[in-house]
């Protein structure tokens, strides 16, 4: 191992160092939010509940809905959520150029979803992750084959991260521990020597290794041809001390999704758990008592009297205690139940209800449920609430889709492209040079785009066309041809569903022409009535003037 891994290392386990209390805060969000998860600071076993510990089930129901909602919103599964496109908008929307961008799309989409990507459930684990912490970890690139992607969600306690000048991480240090076996099937003869002897006599005991991603300019990395890369990955064995495999990547295969950053920290927070991690403890506190008071009430702890019962006392169904038959019960029973008090049970339950009241606004489920718009609302007051719940709602998803689905899309892109999986001869002149970003759909976006194609319609009907009623010269206010593809773009219609422009050029001269024909005819056919009409009068004139 030379100075330069030993410099990598030395700089991860200060990373690692510097994180510790942080894996502390995550352990107790997780015992409240995410019990499956609680595995930050403490050893789990197969096998072992994870739950015992609750008395509530609401708080990780909320985390559960909302990580749920993320998916669904953002990435549903039975739509295209996400669209390319050019930088330069006008030359986005060229019939042809829109073609090809949607047929390379579709390719993405595609290799996404392939069964083998294991795309769902890294992104539903990175969900739940970042919903509960903040944060979540998803590496991405080509499977081991090199025939598909592979997309891989890792657990934010063997993770560690930095970032630029710039706030981009770029450096992670992922903690791994292999078995012997899958050691040295991966990286062969590369593995050390003891590796290698573990892999013969003790195949399934794990190894500490390391997987290191940074700038190649702090590790000076070059290739073997001597060509320079974006960034280097390092798998390392570490308790060997040998490097197993350094390659340079032209793109940083993680992706490191952050909620709410504070500045200062490269580290973000969750903006539910965050503020009701108190809530989560006293609603587990307060259903206890709630439940052991019920308890209490319904099977109540009983007072007897001592030298009066023979024997154990039964309570059960059935059972039998048997008391002294020389006891006078004038002094009282020998066996009664405590007296209690229920008053305070009312209390109790308002206190509980508060509590789930302020965890599901924590998880903000009162703020991300479309709105109900009634059958008497006018089409401007339904916009106008639609329109409310979008701001309402665009400050939790803008950072989602901001810091998760376009890193995310634009990485696998670049894999895909760096592969030649896309049709290089199939593609226009004019996207040659050209910069592509990605769009995302969602229930918000949506929500916007169908009021572009309801302002249309309702410009069109309540406005335009009376007025054209009063002034014809009002239509021509309106560029048609825009307004009308805007509008059925916004109404999810595809590019490859639209007539070149130059046919509707032709239609619209080919009309215009039948029209003036027609016109022609009719002029013609008035005037033959016309001349016939004054024969015939002239006839009538002659005849009776003979």
């Amino acid at each position: 191992m030379d100075s330069r891994t030993r410099e990598v290392i030395r700089h991860g386990n200060s990373l690692f160092t510097k994180k510790r209390n942080l894996d502390s805060l995550w352990q107790e969000i997780a015992e409240n939010f995410y019990p499956e998860r609680a595995d930050f600071t403490s050893v789990r076993y197969q096998g072992e509940e994870f739950s015992d510990h609750l008395y509530s089930s609401y708080p990780s129901v909320a985390r559960r809905e909302l990580a749920n909602l993320v998916a669904s919103s953002l990435r549903p599964r039975n739509d295209k959520w996400f669209s390319l496109h050019l930088q330069n908008e006008e030359m986005d929307n060229n019939d042809n150029v829109r073609s090809y961008l949607e047929y390379v799309q579709n390719m993405q989409w595609r290799a996404m979803y392939d069964a083998g990507a294991g795309f769902v459930r890294a992104t539903k684990q990175a969900d739940h992750d970042f919903v509960s912490f903040g944060n979540a970890v998803i590496k991405f690139g080509p499977n081991v084959n090199g025939t598909g992607l592979l997309f891989r969600n890792y657990h934010l306690r063997d993770c560690a991260w930095s970032e630029n000048a710039e706030g981009k991480i770029d450096m992670l240090f992922r903690k791994w521990k292999p078995t012997a076996r899958q050691l040295k099937e991966f990286f062969g003869d590369k593995v050390s020597k003891e590796t290698a002897r573990l892999a013969e006599k003790e195949p399934d005991k794990e190894v500490q290794c390391w997987h290191c991603v940074l700038p190649s300019r702090f590790y000076q990395y070059k290739s073997k041809m001597g060509r320079e890369t974006p960034f280097v990955s390092l798998y390392i064995e570490c308790e060997g001390e040998t490097v197993l495999e350094e390659a340079g990547l032209n793109y940083f295969c993680y992706v490191v999704p952050r909620w709410h950053t504070i500045s200062g920290s490269c580290y973000a927070v969750s903006m539910a758990t965050a503020l009701i991690l108190p809530d989560g403890r006293t609603m587990q506190v307060m259903t206890r008592t709630i439940r052991e008071a019920g308890e209490k009430y319904t099977d109540p702890p009983m007072i007897a009297v001592g030298d009066a019962i023979r024997g154990d006392i039964a309570l059960y169904a059935g059972g039998v205690t048997i008391a002294d038959h020389e006891y006078d019960e004038r002094l009282g029973e020998v066996l009664r139940p405590v007296t209690q008090n229920q008053r305070g049970m009312p209390i109790g339950f308002e206190i509980a209800s508060a509590l789930k009241d302020d965890i599901r606004s924590g998880f903000f489920l009162d703020k991300i449920q479309f709105p109900e718009t009634g059958t008497e609302m006018t089409a401007y007051e339904v916009r106008n609430r639609l329109r409310e719940h979008i701001r309402t709602a665009s400050p939790i998803f803008e950072p989602i889709e901001q810091d998760y689905n376009d890193p995310l899309c634009e990485g696998v892109f670049q894999v895909m492209q760096d592969f030649g999986a896309f049709p290089v001869e199939q593609m226009p002149e004019e996207l040659s040079g050209q910069e592509v970003r990605f769009q995302f759909r969602s229930p918000m976006a949506e929500m916007a785009e169908q009021q572009d194609a309801e302002i249309f319609l309702d410009v069109r009907d309540r406005i335009l066309m009376p007025s054209a009623q009063i002034d014809q010269a009002q239509i021509s206010q309106v560029n048609w041809d825009a307004a009308t593809r805007d509008a059925m773009r916004a109404a999810g219609f595809k590019a490859k569903w639209f007539n070149p422009i130059e046919a509707m050029e032709e239609k619209r001269q080919a009309l215009a022409q039948a029209a003036q024909i027609e016109a022609q005819i009719q002029t013609a056919d008035a005037a033959g009535s016309a001349m016939q009409n004054a024969a015939a009068g002239a006839a009538a004139v002659e005849g009776s003037q003979q």
